[in-house]
């Protein structure tokens, strides 16, 4: 007989599963203002799936937009949540994963009990979730779980607590559960009798006067009669447990103390009275007693919701037996109730820092290394994960410090600041950069196409593994937008030349001034004997406003101005008056790039407000600083011109960006214009792919918006060829590009033959390497060249932090991830 574990695959009626994990429902705050899906929502599961979770079982969603739990929850309450949904499940599809969703109704979110309800109301509810049932399948998702636990309705129903009711939906077990079997067999009747519906509830409920086992043991031989194809089995969580206030709660979600698996005995006597799959959930983070749980036959399945909001890639982490990569779970349930900011999403409180990263970075382990003066490691910490430290140390958007804890004192820690005091304190110790040691050469030759930051990742990577990567660089210059799309005062070219040093002293190749399309073609890669190729093209080309008059001598395109000036082509606009057109980071970086060319008037013209500005706020402030006037709520109408040259532009009031689905559809006020002078126009509005290439040559899919088309894995519509970065994304910060160019690379060493890791094992020990100044005393700022120094010079403008205020900043960070010692 073979010996089954994790990975052995299932089936739940006619739906088979790669594997025996379960992403169990979790309440995550992120659905929009009437229930529907947002893509903070898509974010959240994509992120599990593309772990390689078996099944993913989305949260509570309400059947009903009345009986429902306070918060942002998902709602599945009428037709025209389906669009949505149906986005999410076709997100989740693209990694390989497959999705249920919850159907939930909740008379405790509105203070009533079962015996409030009238029989009409009864019979509502039935509808509710037969309707809410239909709405799944056509949405797409694989299965629905039918939500009979915790204090919902149906949880409610089959209590005997709370279920005083005297009709035949009370008394005793058989009348308490008529309500369910009445939902089941509607439902059925719906769905058919090949699509799967599971079942969750509460085994014990753990209050005075609630189920136990004897109760809910006939209720699940009931459930398999009537068509359930799988039970969740789970305990308590009943809000209203009176005299063992909080334990009922705290069993079904069992902390730190309990021992793995807790409720696991549950599961292993219901298996004993049904023949359909049963899953079993609470504490299951560790991956030994999980596989035990599975291979001794005490459970079919294994639900994971807290392991999963710890480490997003727990799945792929097991598979790969990296404990060395996981972050391991401390059951604190702060996820759920205890976040600093009611308002955000859900999210671990131990990691928040490096989960909030794209690349991964390990921040509390190189930060508490800076605070010991080890700054060659703390550096190699950083490069494990993200190889352009020194230039995320001062581009960054810093995602992380946006959920650093220690917002609850004073401030975040300053996270991206400490990044570049590491990289440029190792530097001028030791004038290089730490090259990591490269795997024995391979045959395998891997082309890269686009040197910015996607592309020099895949590269960093892939040649560890020992591949033979070239870098192909359509530019005269490495480093894509690193190169000529940041200006000089951000991040100096001497300081990418360093980062670009340790690739070519690894083996990495690179071409400059080839072009696709041109000078090479992937056909011809392939004959020339590269495996596998990745496209890293970034956005180089401009989106045009589509507006009269853009075609006048005058107007440029942002991402070429840039350019031009990053290349040191001459550019005449000395003593002009200039407007800009947009307010994202390119708008921003040409306006202070003007400021600095002996500009006499500079104004950015946007349709945002200052508060919905994409560019980042910082930048924002310090171009106010050097006298750049933005003008917010204001688009273009028409360019004006004479003999063919720009002399003036007419904008138009704006008085909205977003419509009611949040899509951006701007409305105007177009008896409400603005007549301006202006000698040169600068269009930065946005970027898209330069598609001079001929992707369609190519055979190369794209999709919306003119963007490359991949699957979860990177792979394009071409056999050997992987894209990935800006021109998969669209425009997107360097550490979003990193995370694409590492994700590329695990997914092309698989291609070629290899095991996907792609990151070396981690030898650092998580421990406190000294005490944490938890007194309020606030966060260090970098000091910057005084704006009136800044003219006609493009040196850089922040200096970082001095070693004294790093070593007093390290002290700042409470060491989340370190567990502390627990006194009972």
């Amino acid at each position: 007989m073979t010996e089954i574990g994790l990975f052995t695959p299932i089936r739940i009626n006619a739906m088979e599963l790669p594997n025996r994990i379960v992403m169990s429902p979790a309440f995550t705050n992120t659905a929009g203002t009437d229930g529907g899906v947002t893509d903070g929502n898509i974010k959240h599961y994509v992120a599990r799936a593309h772990s390689g979770v078996g099944l993913i079982i989305i949260e509570h969603t309400s059947v009903n937009s009345y009986y429902i739990h306070p918060g942002k929850r998902l709602q599945i309450s009428k037709d025209e949540h389906i669009d949505g949904l149906r986005k999410l499940v076709d997100a989740v599809h693209r990694e390989g994963s497959k999705i249920a969703i919850q159907l939930a109704h909740s008379i405790h979110g509105v203070g009533l009990k079962p015996a409030d309800l009238s029989r009409e109301t009864v019979f509502e509810i039935v509808a509710d979730m037969v309707n809410g049932a239909r709405r799944a399948v056509e949405a797409g998702f694989d299965g629905s779980e039918l939500h009979f636990a915790h204090t919902y309705t149906l949880a409610d129903f089959l209590s005997r607590r709370t279920n005083k009711r005297t009709d035949e939906f009370g008394g005793d077990i058989f009348g308490r559960m008529r309500i369910h079997l009445e939902i089941i067999k509607q439902i059925r009747e719906v769905v058919g009798p090949d699509y799967p519906l599971l079942a969750r509830f509460d085994a014990e409920e753990f209050v005075v006067g609630g189920n136990t086992l004897q109760h809910t043991g006939i209720f699940a031989g009931e459930l398999e009669k009537a068509g359930i194809d799988c039970l969740d089995v789970s305990v308590g969580v009943r809000f209203d447990d009176a005299g063992l206030k909080g334990y009922s709660d705290v069993r079904g979600k069992p902390t730190i103390e309990f021992p793995d698996g807790p409720n696991v005995y549950f599961a292993e006597a219901i298996k004993k009275l049904v023949k359909i799959p049963v899953m079993t959930v609470g504490k299951l983070g560790n991956p030994q007693f999980a596989e035990s749980v599975i291979r001794e036959g005490r459970a079919d399945l294994v639900a994971l919701a807290r392991p999963l909001i710890a480490d997003t890639m727990w799945v792929e982490h097991v598979r790969q037996k990296r404990d060395d990569l996981m972050k391991e779970c401390l059951y604190c349930s702060e996820c759920l109730y205890e976040r600093h900011d009611l308002e955000a999403p859900i999210h671990c409180m131990r990691y928040t820092c490096q989960n909030a990263c794209p690349a991964n970075v390990d921040v509390p382990v190189y930060v508490d290394l800076v605070g010991q003066k080890k700054y060659r490691e703390a550096y190699q910490v950083i490069q494990w994960e993200n190889p352009l430290g020194l230039i995320c140390g001062r581009v960054c958007n810093h995602p992380c410090e946006s959920l650093c804890n220690r917002v609850k004192i004073d401030a975040p820690i300053a996270i991206r600041l400490l990044k570049r005091f590491a990289a440029d304190r190792i530097l001028a110790q030791e004038k290089k950069l730490p090259v990591p040691p490269v795997a024995p050469e391979k045959d395998t030759r891997v082309a890269i196409i686009g040197s910015g930051p996607s592309g020099l990742t895949c590269a960093f990577y892939l040649r560890k593994k020992g591949y033979q990567v070239t870098v192909f660089e359509k530019l005269p210059v490495v480093g894509g937008m690193l190169a000529v799309g940041i200006p000089g005062y951000r991040l100096p070219k001497s300081l990418l030349a360093e980062e670009v040093k340790v690739l070519r002293e690894m083996g990495v190749k690179i071409q400059t001034n080839v072009t696709l399309g041109q000078d090479i073609r992937l056909e011809g890669l392939k004959e020339q004997g590269y495996q596998a190729i990745y496209l890293a093209l970034g956005t180089h080309k401009n989106r045009p406003l589509q507006v009269e008059g853009e075609d006048y001598q005058g107007v440029y395109a942002g991402v070429n101005f840039l350019r031009d000036l990053n290349l040191g082509k001459k550019m005449e606009f000395y003593g002009k008056r200039v407007a800009v057109i947009g307010g994202g980071n390119v708008a921003i970086d040409v306006a202070r790039s003007l400021t600095r060319m002996g500009i006499k008037e500079v104004q950015i013209f946007c349709l945002e407000s200052r508060e919905e500005m994409p560019a980042y706020a910082d930048e924002v402030a310090e171009a106010v600083k050097e006298g750049v006037m933005i003008n917010n709520g204001w688009g273009p109408r028409t360019i004006t011109g004479k003999d063919g040259k720009v002399t003036g532009i007419t904008l138009k009031s704006c008085t909205s960006i977003f419509d009611r689905e949040c899509l951006f559809n701007p409305a105007y006020d177009e008896n409400r214009t603005l007549d301006l002078e202006i000698d040169r126009i600068v269009v930065a509005i946005g970027q898209v792919v330069d598609d001079s290439f001929d992707p369609s040559a190519s055979k190369i899919k794209i999709g919306k918006n003119s963007l490359l088309e991949i699957s979860a894995s990177c792979a394009t519509s071409v056999e050997g060829v992987f894209a990935g970065g800006d021109c998969v994304s669209g425009p997107s910060s360097v550490v979003e590009a990193v995370k694409y160019g590492k994700e590329a690379a695990l997914s092309l060493d698989r291609y070629l033959g290899g095991d996907g890791q792609i990151i070396s094992k981690k030898l650092f020990v998580r421990q406190l390497s000294g005490p944490v100044n938890e007194d309020e005393i606030g966060r260090p700022e970098a000091a910057l060249i005084p704006p009136e120094s800044r003219k006609g010079d493009f040196a850089e403008v922040e200096e970082g932090l001095t070693e004294k205020s790093a070593l007093v900043e390290c002290r700042r960070c409470l060491r989340c991830d370190v567990l502390r010692e627990i006194v009972i």
